[in-house]
């Protein structure tokens, strides 16, 4: 708490806190620990301010940093050694200063090209024994039974160091978390209920980002466990962390829209009103879906590296959160509002049908690519289009359709639970039909379209019959082609139309002979 007094002047000047100080001296290249024996144990009992440490480093230009590498290399040998600390609030302010120091040396990085991270951040004499000791105390603190803002405090500092350039490759300070592997502690926070409620979706996001150091170029011990890894509880974790993800970005998808379609005049003003800032909506959008794009990169690389997750797809989940306080009267009534059923597939053709609505910017078209690149993953293998077209499994799905000129935006209405194949085979082709435009999606037509024969070709193999009306299926391939002919001249300077319409007239006979099927 800053505290004014009265200069012999006359004029005010503000007292600052003791640890800005302390900063201030430390990046002035002071000898902070000169004459006092006791500087670092006084120094980890003042609470940190993160936005001055972080401005202190910020501000440094590139004829400091020499001056300033041994006082730096200090803070942070002294940081790793007080992870040990008998006393939690000197372990809480060793990692919040942690935290703000890298996080602040890759900024500075990234803006003084040739800069020696490693070097200039712990000193390359001690770099691994540091590292090695830093995150074997991290595992301890995640694998024991630390408190919960302790292990949250260490996800956000294997965050940090994942996600410290834009290039994950290029970031040096990871060979060593490949050394030191981080592994088993992570996913062992996504097998339990309540470790995984509070910490699995930094977990998930933290294991991914592992997995892409350097995934063609050398061999990732991340890769390699999470290839291999077939503990139940732990699949089904993982799954339920992006579920929740995926979850919660559906769910304030299906809130706005209730927010802004309000009966009557008032309801008209604010669809009007609000057709107004369609670009400024969409930065936003745009903005809710990245932070959400974590879970779907981590189902992409599950998907493709584990065929054990494969099962997970058709599970129900169920996760209760019990209330704190819970009267006689209501015991059954808040069980039943606390417990809900929710399937990861389910949820994530949910999401699909909300982000497919917009492919104009670059952020939405990647995101909705990914998606498909992931429903051709899941229809590739064999396991899950059988799981798919398995009659016992039905659900509900909530399709969300984008508003056109002759129907309003909506959900599509189940009246009964389908097998999942119904519901996909309706997600593709609402998305043929909805984006039959002039600067054509092709990379995503040709992938809803792979999609589609995929599932096709698997019924003509096994000849598995399901009820669905092949009609739309048929209507929305002629509406396609028809769209391209008559816009061929059109699309011929910016794509090859050969290939839509290739695949096209490769799906047509495997859906006529499925058609056929009478058992």
């Amino acid at each position: 708490m800053s505290v004014r007094r009265r200069s012999g002047s006359g004029g005010k000047r503000a007292l600052k806190e003791k640890i800005v100080e302390v900063y201030e001296s430390l990046f002035r290249g002071d000898q902070i620990a000169l004459g006092n024996s006791n500087y670092w144990e006084e120094f980890f009992l003042l609470k940190p301010k993160m936005a001055v440490l972080e401005g202190e480093i910020g501000r440094l230009q590139a004829d400091q940093l020499a001056g300033m590498r041994d006082n730096l290399n200090a803070l942070f040998h002294e940081c790793v050694a007080h992870l040990s600390h008998q006393h939690q609030i000197r372990v809480v302010y060793a990692l919040q200063t942690l935290v703000g120091v890298v996080r602040a040396v890759y900024k500075k990085c990234v803006q003084l090209s040739g800069f020696d991270l490693v070097n200039f951040l712990i000193g390359f004499d001690r770099a691994e024994q540091e590292m090695s000791i830093l995150l074997t105390s991290v595992t301890r603190f995640l694998a024991g039974e630390s408190p919960a803002c302790l292990k949250e405090l260490c996800l956000q500092l294997l965050l940090v160091l994942a996600s410290g350039t834009d290039n994950v490759s290029t970031n040096t300070l990871l060979e060593y978390l490949m050394i030191n592997s981080v592994f088993e502690s992570l996913v062992g926070l996504l097998a339990q209920a309540g470790e995984r409620a509070r910490h699995g979706r930094s977990a998930v996001t933290v294991l991914t980002l592992l997995v892409q150091y350097r995934k063609y170029d050398s061999s990732n011990p991340y890769i390699l466990k999470l290839s291999i890894l077939d503990q139940e509880l732990v699949l089904h974790g993982y799954s339920q962390a992006v579920t929740a993800s995926l979850a919660e970005y559906t769910q304030a998808y299906e809130a706005s829209v209730a927010e802004g379609t309000g009966g009557g005049w008032l309801g008209a003003i604010s669809n009007m009103v609000g057709n107004m800032f369609v670009s400024e909506d969409s930065q936003v959008r745009n903005e809710k879906m990245r932070s959400h794009n974590p879970a779907l990169l981590a189902l992409y690389e599950i998907i493709h590296l584990n065929r054990n997750f494969i099962t997970t797809l058709a599970h129900y989940q169920t996760e209760t959160t019990t209330p704190a306080i819970i009267s006689d009267t209501d015991t059954t009534t808040s069980q039943s509002e606390d417990l809900r059923s929710v399937n990861l597939l389910v949820t994530f053709l949910e999401y699909i049908s909300i982000a497919m609505q917009d492919t104009k910017s670059d952020v939405a078209n990647n995101n909705v690519t990914l998606c498909f690149i992931i429903l051709a993953c899941i229809t590739e293998d064999q396991y899950a289009t059988a799981l798919m077209h398995d009659p016992n499994l039905v659900f509900k799905v909530k399709l969300h359709r984008s508003p056109m000129r002759h129907r309003k935006a909506g959900v599509e209405v189940v009246s009964h639970g389908r097998s999942l194949v119904c519901a996909l085979l309706d997600l593709m082709l609402e998305f043929t039909r909805s984006h039959l435009m002039k600067r054509l999606p092709i990379e995503l037509h040709l992938l809803a379209l792979s999609c589609i024969h995929r599932v096709l070709s698997y019924q003509k193999r096994c000849r598995v019959r399901i009820a669905y009306n092949w009609r739309d299926l048929w209507s929305t391939l002629i509406a396609l082609l028809k769209f391209v002919v008559a816009n061929e001249s059109n699309l011929n300077k910016k794509i090859n139309v050969f290939n839509i319409c290739s695949q096209v007239s490769n799906i047509i006979p495997v859906a006529q002979v499925i058609s056929q099927f009478r058992w």
